[in-house]
């Protein structure tokens, strides 16, 4: 072996050994923490959704999740909060905080994170108007990283090997993995961030199972103080408005019709309604294009900057199946989907395809639902009688 092998062998041992050698960030497990969001009283589906995520979390970590709970006289919720997985809620009860502002409850969160002794490995929001208006401003305070917009959460090691930092390389083992589509949805980005706890993200409703209640489950209730400044209501809420959400209920509805631009004009979306009038707990959904066409209002659209759904039905008028769209939607637990295209992407990942006109296709539906209906009706009678 020549001088200049031997040097370049010991050169390669010698990195090997430095990378061996990285240092191990053990940091204390922590619990896993969900922000509870209520609009008036009335306790989010998202929080629920967070809680089934969490609670996966917290599997791994070996530690408990907790919730923290703003509002006023919400004794029921935390209740519910416990059947739903968490073992301690934490509240603060006040009247100023029975409607969301910013500035109350950032200063609530804020003080009752620098409370605790540890704090939260996870700190987990739902990425809502609310959610994502008050993370930022969580994650800000605490100079720690936010990822938004989730669709998949886990926790594993990191061994972060960049020198740009040296004082960050080393093993994380217990890292959070907030993952998320990004690049119009063709990529799954893995963001992580284990540098300083909280570590943070948000999700998107309609994509994480909550856990099935237990009405025998029990969990520990602690009170929060509040201690609001004058200079936290320098906004005050005129009037709430909820008219549009509650009619829409886009992401609560059991049957989902959707419309996409082959529907040929906007007036497609009237024989759509009346499919869905056929079905209870249903709403109406759209493409991407028809809500930039105008066609439909943007509370209706389904896909990654629109609504995430996860219906028990999902019918897909004239709907191509554009990544964009699919990822609002892919976890409905029935997709049909109708398109005169035979190659359109929606049948790769549909379980039911019709290929033809929705013009004809429709009505024959509609006909059919209400004779299985009329059919009903007249066994109830007889029943009756």
């Amino acid at each position: 072996m020549t001088d200049k092998e031997i040097k370049n062998s010991n050169t390669s041992q010698n990195t090997q050994n430095t990378e061996s050698a990285l240092p191990i960030h053990e940091t204390p497990r922590g619990n896993v923490m969900v922000i509870a969001e209520q609009i008036l009283g009335e306790l989010q589906p998202v929080t629920l959704e967070l809680l089934g995520a969490g609670r996966l979390l917290t599997d791994k970590l070996g530690t408990k999740l907790v919730c923290l709970l703003l509002g006023h006289n919400m004794a029921e919720t935390t209740k519910k909060l416990i059947q739903y997985g968490a073992d301690i809620v934490y509240v603060a009860d006040h009247p100023e905080l029975h409607t969301y502002r910013t500035l109350p409850f950032r200063r609530v969160v804020c003080d009752f994170l620098e409370s605790l002794s540890e704090p939260p490995h996870v700190t987990l929001l739902g990425s809502t108007t609310t959610g994502r208006d008050l993370a930022p401003r969580i994650a800000a305070h605490f100079e720690t990283g936010l990822t938004a917009d989730c669709t998949e959460l886990d926790i594993g090691p990191y061994e972060h090997k960049s020198k740009i930092d040296p004082s960050k390389l080393g093993l994380y083992p217990d890292c959070l993995y907030a993952i998320r589509p990004s690049f119009g949805e063709s990529l799954k980005a893995r963001i992580l961030g284990p540098w300083k706890n909280p570590q943070m993200a948000t999700t998107r409703p309609g994509v994480m199972i909550p856990l099935r209640a237990d009405p025998n489950r029990q969990g520990e209730i602690i009170t929060v103080p509040v201690n609001l400044k004058p200079e936290d209501f320098r906004l005050n809420v005129a009037e709430t408005v909820r008219e549009i959400a509650s009619a829409l209920k886009l992401t609560e509805a059991d049957v989902i019709i959707s419309g996409g631009f082959g529907l040929g004009t906007p007036e497609g979306f009237a024989l759509l309604r009346e499919l869905a009038s056929c079905f209870p707990n249903s709403a109406i959904g759209a493409s991407r294009k028809v809500v930039d066409l105008g066609w439909i209002p943007y509370e209706h659209q389904v896909g990654q900057t629109g609504k995430t759904v996860r219906p028990k039905l999902y019918i897909a008028c004239g709907i191509s199946g554009a990544i964009q769209h699919r990822v609002g939607m892919s976890k409905s637990s029935t997709i049909i989907a109708i398109n005169k295209d035979p190659d359109a992407p929606i049948f790769k990942f549909a379980h039911y395809g019709i290929v033809g006109d929705v013009y004809q296709i429709i009505p024959e539906m509609i006909k059919q639902l209400k004779c299985v209906e009329k059919e009903q009706g007249e066994k109830t009678i007889v029943h009756s009688h």
